[in-house]
C-alpha cells in the first residue's frame, strides 16, 4: 500500500514537472530575464566590493581604530557599495540585452548610461560617493528599469530603421526625449525618476517583509530549480533590489542605534538554505553513507561545495532536477525552515540580519556575522540543519530503494538532468542563439 501510494505521488509530481518544464524553460530563456540573470554575476559583486574597500580606507582616518569604529565605517561603506552595484548592473545589463536582442552593444551601454544620468536626482551631487549613498540599493531598480526601457527602444528602432547610423541617432533621440521628458514633468514636484522608484521600492520592501511573501519567494525559487531553472537568478530582478534594500535599512538603523526594522533580507536565506537552494546540506550528508557507489562518490565530491552553499553538483548530478522522489522535501524543507527562522526573529529569539554577506560563506559563520555576532543565530542554523536532516531522511531512503529496485531509472534521471544542464550552458555560452532576428524566443 505504501509503495503504491509513493509511486502514485511520484507519478503526480512527475506529470506536474513535465507540464511545467517547457513553460519554465521558455520563461527562463526570455531575453530580459536571461539578461538580468547573466548580469548579476561576479563582476556585479566585485564592483560593490571594490567601492566598499576604497571608501573604507579613504581619508579622514581616525587616529585610533576601535572595533566599534571599524563596524560603523563598514556599514557606511557598504551603503555606498550598494549604489555602486546599480551602476555595475546598468552597464552589464545593457551589454547582455544588446547581445540577446541584436543591436550595437557599445551604443547600448552609452545610451543606457545617458538614460541613467537623466534619471538621477537633481541637482546631481558633485561627489560620486554622496550620489551612490543617496541611491544605495534603489539604484538596482533604477538600473533594471533604465536598461530595459532603453533596450526596448533600441530594439524597435533597429527593426524600423535598417541604416545603422540612422538607427543609433534615432535611439539617442528617443532616450533623450523619453527620459528628459519624464524628468521635466517631475521637476515641479522636485522629484526625479530615481526618487519615484525609491518611493515604489519602500512599500515593496514592507510587503516582502512578511511570512507569506517569504514563503512564496522560497517556494518559487525551489520549484524553478526542480525544472532546472536557476530560481534565484530567475527572480533576481524583483528580489535582489527589495531584499538588498531591506538589509541596507537594517544596517542604517543600527548606525542610528535603532532596532532594525526588517526580518526578510537578502542574507536571511543563509538560515534556511544551508548547502544551497533546497537546504541540501543535510541531503549531502545522507549521501555520504549511501549504499549506491555513484551516489556515495557524488556525496563526497560535492561536500566541499555544499559547505559554501553551492549545490549545482547535486541538482544536476544526483539529480534533483525532474526527480519526483525528492521534489517534496526539496520544496517542503526550506518552507519549514523559513517559517521557523522568521518566527524566531519575529519573537526576538534571534537578532535580525544587519550585514550583507556573500552566500559562499559557510552558514554558521555567516549567520553569526550577519546578526552582528549573535550566538543564538548559530544555534538556530544548527537546529535548521538537524531538522532538515530528519525531514529529508525518509524521502532519501525511499529514493535509494527505488534506484536499487529500478537501476534504469537512475540513468534516465541523470540523462534528463544532463540535457537540461546542457541547454543552460548553451544559452550561457551563446546567448545570441536564443533569439532570432526578430527577437523572438526560439522553440
Amino acid at each position: 500500500m505504501r509503495l503504491s501510494a509513493a509511486r502514485g505521488l511520484d507519478a503526480a509530481v512527475g506529470a506536474l514537472e513535465m507540464r511545467l518544464l517547457p513553460r519554465l524553460q521558455r520563461a527562463a530563456d526570455e531575453p530580459h530575464f536571461a539578461a538580468v540573470r547573466a548580469a548579476i554575476q561576479p563582476a556585479f559583486w566585485v564592483m560593490a566590493a571594490t567601492t566598499i574597500v576604497v571608501y573604507f580606507f579613504i581619508p579622514p582616518q581616525p587616529l585610533v581604530w576601535r572595533v566599534s569604529d571599524l563596524f560603523v565605517r563598514f556599514l557606511d561603506a557598504y551603503h555606498i557599495g550598494f549604489g555602486a552595484m546599480g551602476v555595475a548592473l546598468m552597464i552589464l545589463l545593457a551589454n547582455h540585452l544588446a547581445l540577446r536582442l541584436h543591436y550595437n552593444r557599445t551604443a547600448a551601454i552609452i545610451l543606457t548610461a545617458l538614460a541613467f544620468a537623466l534619471s538621477l536626482p537633481r541637482p546631481v551631487p558633485l561627489s560620486p560617493l554622496v550620489l551612490l549613498g543617496t541611491l544605495s540599493a534603489s539604484s538596482l531598480f533604477l538600473a533594471i528599469i533604465v536598461a530595459s526601457v532603453t533596450g526596448e527602444m533600441m530594439r524597435w528602432i533597429n527593426r524600423l530603421v535598417r541604416n545603422q547610423a540612422a538607427a543609433l541617432a534615432g535611439s539617442a533621440l528617443a532616450v533623450i526625449v523619453v527620459f528628459e521628458g519624464i524628468a521635466v514633468l517631475l521637476a515641479p514636484s522636485h522629484q526625479s525618476i530615481a526618487d519615484v522608484l525609491l518611493a515604489i521600492v519602500k512599500p515593496m520592501i514592507g510587503v516582502g517583509d512578511t511570512l507569506p511573501a517569504l514563503l512564496l519567494i522560497v517556494f518559487l525559487q525551489v520549484l524553478l530549480w526542480t525544472a532546472g531553472v536557476h530560481g534565484p537568478g530567475f527572480l533576481a530582478a524583483l528580489t535582489t533590489p527589495i531584499f538588498l534594500g531591506a538589509i541596507d535599512a537594517n544596517g542604517q538603523a543600527l548606525l542610528r542605534h535603532e532596532i532594525p526594522p526588517h526580518i526578510v533580507t537578502i542574507t536571511l536565506f543563509l538560515f534556511f538554505f544551508p548547502g544551497g537552494s533546497g537546504a541540501t546540506l543535510s541531503l549531502n550528508l545522507l549521501m555520504l553513507f549511501s549504499k549506491i557507489p555513484r551516489v556515495r562518490r557524488l556525496g563526497y565530491a560535492s561536500l566541499l561545495p555544499s559547505l559554501i552553499n553551492v549545490n549545482e553538483p547535486l541538482i544536476f548530478g544526483l539529480p534533483l532536477v525532474m526527480n519526483p522522489s525528492l521534489t517534496i522535501p526539496f520544496i517542503g524543507v526550506p518552507l519549514v525552515l523559513a517559517t521557523i527562522t522568521y518566527l524566531a526573529m519575529y519573537f526576538g529569539l534571534v537578532a535580525k540580519t544587519v550585514v550583507f554577506l556573500p552566500s559562499a560563506i559557510p552558514v554558521p559563520i555567516g549567520a553569526w556575522l550577519t546578526t552582528n555576532g549573535d550566538w543564538r543565530a548559530v544555534v538556530l542554523v544548527l537546529i535548521n540543519i538537524a531538522l532538515s536532516l530528519v525531514l529529508y531522511a525518509p524521502f532519501y531512503r525511499s529514493f535509494e530503494e527505488t534506484l536499487r529496485a529500478e537501476p534504469d531509472q537512475e540513468a534516465a534521471l541523470v540523462k534528463t538532468a544532463e540535457a537540461i544542464r546542457e541547454h543552460e550552458l548553451a544559452i550561457e555560452r551563446h546567448p545570441e542563439s536564443a533569439q532570432n532576428d526578430e527577437g523572438e524566443v526560439q522553440a
